[in-house]
């Protein structure tokens, strides 16, 4: 008997949104993401038993552009479009909701209430308007009607727009500076590292060995142009970040080889240069734990 192998799976299809990055709707094309091609992304949502936290999110995850452009390349992602959920929009001007009826004041009673308040009481209440703004802010609004659809039967109605149909064009990166942040991207990939934003530490990525979840950045990753003039209050402003965190800094160039053709976009058809700044730990307060 012959073994059967398996087919592979279709690409993962990504949603293009503003910005140039991408959106993951699904947990199963997250995971092949993730544990496949090593691309980790960001999650955006909210988990629904945890909604007031801001520690822990879920889906959709956000790809960079960086990380759509490599899946791009590499065949791993299909591009398309949400519709536009304002397209359908209809406003109908309904009539203004009747003005409420004025209340009359209340009376005083025998305990005192209803009378004159005391000097400052009422006074934030009489600052914010009341319900007389409110009523004003009704009576010039519109009502609209906006159409809601599952994402399934936007698929089957054929509103997605697919970029096998040349609707989708991804158009990133258009600089050279874009150019050459994607080319440091799929470089490092390409040697077994995983990538994460480095905003936290001033850098432009993170560099993992592994997985984020199982093991510490290595190193923090900053792209810079191939001419670049440096002063040195930054170098050593990165430096001592990265080293506080107990990184290496990593500064990366990228230039078009030669006579090369294509805009670099999948690392292979630029030259990618890195200059590794390590702390001097002879230096520093922890050379006592280097002695014998």
């Amino acid at each position: 008997t012959h073994a059967r192998m398996a087919e592979d799976p279709p690409p993962v299809r990504v949603q293009v949104t503003d910005g140039d990055k991408g959106l993951v709707w699904t947990a199963d094309e997250y995971y092949r993401l993730r544990t496949v091609h090593r691309l980790i992304g960001a999650m955006l949502g909210g988990l629904p038993g945890y909604r007031q936290q801001d520690q822990v999110h879920g889906l959709p995850l956000q790809l960079s552009p960086e990380e759509v452009t490599l899946a791009v390349s590499r065949g791993w992602v299909t591009l398309y479009e949400a519709p536009d959920p304002l397209a359908d929009v209809t406003a109908d001007e309904g009539p203004a909701p009747p003005a409420r009826e004025a209340r009359r004041p209340p009376q005083a009673n025998r305990k005192g209430w209803g009378v004159k308040p005391k000097p400052g009481q009422g006074a934030k209440k009489a600052s914010s308007g009341g319900d007389d703004d409110v009523e004003r802010l009704l009576a010039n609004a519109s009502f609209v009607t906006v159409p809601l659809c599952e994402p399934d039967e936007v698929k089957e109605e054929g509103d997605v727009k697919e970029e096998g149909d040349g609707v989708v064009q991804w158009t990133y990166p258009r600089t050279a500076t874009q150019r050459a942040r994607c080319a440091v991207f799929a470089d490092l990939h390409d040697r077994g590292l995983t990538m994460t934003t480095g905003i936290k530490f001033g850098a432009d990525y993170l560099a993992y060995p592994g997985d984020p979840m199982a093991y510490h950045a290595g190193f923090c990753v900053r792209v810079l142009p191939d001419d670049a003039h440096m002063r040195c209050q930054h170098l050593s402003g990165w430096a001592r970040t990265a080293h506080g965190a107990r990184k290496n800094l990593v500064l990366a160039s990228a230039v078009a080889e030669p006579g090369a053709d294509g805009d670099g976009t999948d690392g292979r058809t630029m030259r990618v240069e890195y200059l590794t700044v390590m702390p001097d730990v002879e230096q520093s307060s922890n050379a006592r734990y280097r002695k014998a």
